[in-house]
């Protein structure tokens, strides 16, 4: 299908998009669901969060199975998958990690397969001109659950509904399934073949996809504070809905309003200098002036607003470094290197927040970030430079 039907469909695609991130940012709220289940360890806690990513391993061959089997069929298994997996934590003693590691890698397997080939798909799906537009438009309902699931999860686990709470992303999975059999098909422009310029060796020779996997590494790994805000906040007394629903509708807001933004600024100096401004605001939601409900909702509408910029930007920079056969395969990997971070991340800081608390913990790996996204980025500034070429002196 060309890409003139698939901007009919947008709602489709922001349905889906909608639907796979709700089912994720649910398990959010999984320490606070260990908590009030009695097991509250951090180093625990933080492998039961950051195991989700151990999927990441399947992002690579993801680009593979879509050539395979089609985008559509990935996208219905995918979301049958989340269903089943997110069956087996809602059955699972909550003391019985062993078995909640698994069922939480099964999520995040089927995460990795729904989101890997939805990107991709959009890539090919959506025209070249105002790309960045369409993107943002899309995207702009990954914070959503933020405002409109999270909240009410965090309001059934205080009331003590936990299994209530664990059935939610079982729905939202099921909703997966019925959305991915409406989106149109969608394939390689005419004339396009697959040969070896869609190889994972191929693509990773590229300079420009590797500072592309780089850059979306070290973004992410700002991103993976998320994962452990929940016991920042509970760590200082805070709700996190606030910040979640802050962050969600300056996001949805920069996304939608600004939705032209990811065409007209420069992507690569937009990629990171919005993770660093909200790499030092997450590493400011541990000091001690942010001690309300109010500043720390502050400190989440500044970072939705930066993180919700540089995303979509993200994903155009995809179209950008990659030629339209590439893009299964640098999508894949795009994703796996995505995972890579939110799998380490959540266990270091952990680990860190056992021996230093939270607020340490997410103060220093912050801190840390910022000077490493500012050297990527303007390395990958300077190799956009043309080489200077001398002119040829006149005979």
């Amino acid at each position: 299908m060309s890409a003139s039907p698939i901007g009919k469909n947008v709602w489709t695609l922001s349905a889906a998009n909608f639907l796979i991130a709700a089912f994720t940012k649910c398990y959010m709220l999984l320490p606070a669901y260990m908590a009030a289940a009695g097991v509250s360890d951090p180093g625990r806690v933080g492998w039961l969060m950051g195991s989700f990513y151990v999927s990441s391993f399947v992002r690579p061959f993801v680009g593979w199975l879509t050539d395979a089997a089609g985008f559509r069929r990935v996208l219905f298994f995918s979301g049958v998958l989340a269903a089943v997996s997110g069956l087996g934590i809602l059955a699972a003693n909550p003391r019985s990690l062993i078995l909640l590691i698994a069922f939480r890698i099964l999520t995040g397997i089927a995460y990795s397969l729904f989101a890997v080939a939805l990107t991709a798909y959009q890539t090919l799906a959506l025209a070249r001109e105002g790309q960045g537009a369409g993107l943002s438009v899309i995207t702009s309902t990954n914070n959503l659950p933020f405002l409109l699931v999270v909240p009410a999860c965090e309001a059934l686990l205080s009331a003590g509904f936990l299994k209530t709470y664990l059935a939610v992303p079982v729905l939202l999975a099921a909703g997966t399934c019925a959305v991915a059999a409406r989106l149109p098909r969608v394939d390689l422009p005419p004339g396009v073949r697959r040969g070896k310029t869609g190889k994972t060796a191929f693509v990773l020779a590229k300079p420009q996809v590797r500072m592309l996997l780089v850059s979306i590494t070290l973004f992410c790994a700002v991103d993976a504070g998320l994962l452990s805000i929940s016991a920042l906040g509970r760590e200082k007394g805070l709700s996190v809905s606030g910040f979640f629903a802050a962050s969600a509708v300056t996001s949805l807001l920069v996304r939608i309003l600004g939705r032209s933004l990811a065409d007209r600024l420069p992507r690569i100096r937009t990629s990171w200098v919005c993770p660093a401004v909200s790499a030092l605001l997450l590493a400011a939601c541990a000091l001690p002036f942010i001690r309300s409900p109010l500043a720390f909702g502050a400190c989440g509408a500044l970072y939705g607003l930066f993180i919700g910029l540089g995303y979509p930007v993200f994903l155009v920079l995809i179209a950008d470094v990659a030629a339209p056969e590439e893009r299964g395969r640098v999508t894949s990997l795009f994703w796996f290197f995505m995972g890579l971070a939110y799998l380490c991340m959540p266990v270091i800081t952990g680990y860190l927040a056992a021996l230093l608390r939270y607020r340490a913990a997410f103060f220093l790996l912050n801190l840390a970030l910022v000077p490493l996204l500012a050297f990527a980025g303007l390395r990958w500034e300077k190799m956009q430079v043309p080489p200077f070429i001398p002119a040829e002196k006149p005979h």
